[in-house]
């Protein structure tokens, strides 16, 4: 049996989604009924070293936590000066909200976080869920969370087999996920774009553009699209856009 919320709790941690102390207090509380007693004993052999790292290593403000702060600080400012319209006003206040929940949290320390960080790559337990994960565990595992700091490696191949995925099933909201979180990481998103031009989603397109604008080929994109319905919808969404293309590329969507 795969341990899937073993690795979910971890990977929260590997994100800073939750500190070591919550790391802990969930590892504690992970259902051992159906757990092997040898994979129980790594479990508890892996709590007890976080906990000794945390013995070790008092949290304090070092300069990641400071730089951390400061960026959310300034990511909240700029999401405040983005025009509010009908159609992305609820986004940007839950954004803004989120981010101003993350800059009240405590924060571990780079020093604490890299040495519980040692603590679960080297647990032998957790390498062999994370190995043998399928296709679709993995897909789901990735997904669940946008832009996260630390997404599992994927290789070109990798990331198109996942979109693939996405693709047979029509999980649109998972391909713009899975972009998220690949951005700046010389992935290619093409198959993406092409799949949501093909479906005349403008609404995924837009914020595939969005999200990761600056891994696309923003000329090419407005290029390949003739659909009328397309090129409307996509003008509907002039107030989003404008923020993330430049204003020739959004006149060129405009005149077509």
């Amino acid at each position: 049996m795969k341990n899937i919320e073993l690795l979910n709790i971890c990977y929260k941690f590997f994100n800073r989604f939750i500190t070591a102390s919550t790391l802990v207090e969930e590892l504690a509380k992970i259902d051992k009924k159906n757990i092997p007693q040898e994979n129980v004993e790594k479990i508890e052999s892996l709590i007890g070293e976080i906990k000794e790292v945390l013995k070790n290593n008092p949290n304090r403000v070092d300069e990641y936590v400071t730089i951390k702060k400061e960026k959310i600080k300034n990511l909240i400012e700029k999401l405040d000066k983005i025009p509010k319209a009908n159609d992305n006003s609820k986004m940007l206040e839950k954004h803004i909200k989120n981010l101003k929940n993350d800059y009240e949290k405590e924060m571990d320390s780079h020093e604490r976080w890299a040495a519980v960080m040692s603590c679960i790559t080297k647990n032998e337990y957790f390498n062999n869920i994370m190995d043998n994960l399928t296709k679709n565990e993995l897909l789901e595992f990735i997904v669940q969370y946008i832009q996260a700091p630390l997404p599992p490696h994927l290789t070109q191949k990798e990331f198109d087999e996942l979109s693939e995925i996405c693709i047979k099933n029509d999980k649109r909201e998972w391909l713009w996920r899975l972009a998220f979180n690949y951005s700046k990481r010389n992935i290619n998103f093409d198959k993406i774009v092409d799949y949501y031009i093909e479906k005349k989603d403008d609404y995924y397109l837009s914020e595939l553009i969005c999200a990761v604008g600056t891994d696309l080929d923003i000329d090419k994109i407005i290029d390949s699209i003739n659909d009328q319905e397309l090129i409307d919808g996509l003008k509907s969404r002039k107030s989003i856009l404008e923020s993330h293309v430049t204003e020739e590329q959004l006149n060129k969507i405009i005149n077509k």
